[in-house]
C-alpha cells in the first residue's frame, strides 16, 4: 500500500510517564498517491509505541509489539469509555460513498464536510433523516 501521512485524532496509552507507552490511536490516513484513483483519505485504528524520553512515536515499519491481549483490551475498553472505540473506517467509507452516489452529496473525508455541490442543487435537494444521520456520523468520526 502507498505511504500515508497520518493525523492522530484520538489516543489512549498504557503505562505511565517515563516508560515506553503503548498507544491505541484513531487516525486519518492521507494517501497522495490515491487522489486520482480512489478515496485519498481513510480512517482506522493503530497500535504504536511512544518513547519514554520525549513521547515521540516509534515507527516500526507499521508494526507494534502488543505484549498481551489483556493490554490491547484495556486500551480498547478505554477508547470505548472515551466515546470513540466504536468507530469503523470501513463504515465511514461506505457511508461517504452512499451519500455521494445515491444522494448526490459532496463528501470530504479530510474535513468531515457533507453538503451539496452548489446553491442551486441545495435549493432542490431534500435531506432525509438517514442523510442527516450519515452526515452526523461522518462529522463525528472525522474529528
Amino acid at each position: 500500500m502507498a505511504q500515508a501521512r497520518i493525523d492522530v485524532l484520538r489516543e489512549v496509552r498504557a503505562y505511565g510517564p517515563g516508560a515506553w507507552q503503548l498507544c491505541l490511536q484513531w487516525c486519518r490516513y492521507r494517501y497522495d498517491e490515491l487522489a486520482d484513483i480512489g478515496e485519498p483519505v481513510q480512517y482506522g485504528y493503530r497500535f504504536i509505541w511512544r518513547r519514554p524520553n520525549d513521547g515521540s512515536l516509534q515507527a516500526a515499519r507499521g508494526q507494534a509489539r502488543i505484549p498481551s491481549i489483556a493490554v490491547a483490551r484495556k486500551l480498547m475498553d478505554e477508547a470505548e469509555k472515551g466515546g470513540w472505540g466504536d468507530r469503523d473506517g470501513d463504515t465511514l467509507q461506505e457511508t461517504a460513498q452512499r451519500l455521494r452516489k445515491i444522494e448526490g452529496c459532496v463528501v470530504d473525508l479530510s474535513s468531515g464536510y457533507v453538503g451539496w455541490e452548489s446553491k442551486e442543487v441545495a435549493a432542490h435537494g431534500r435531506l432525509t433523516q438517514d442523510m442527516i444521520n450519515d452526515s452526523r456520523l461522518i462529522q463525528a468520526w472525522t474529528s
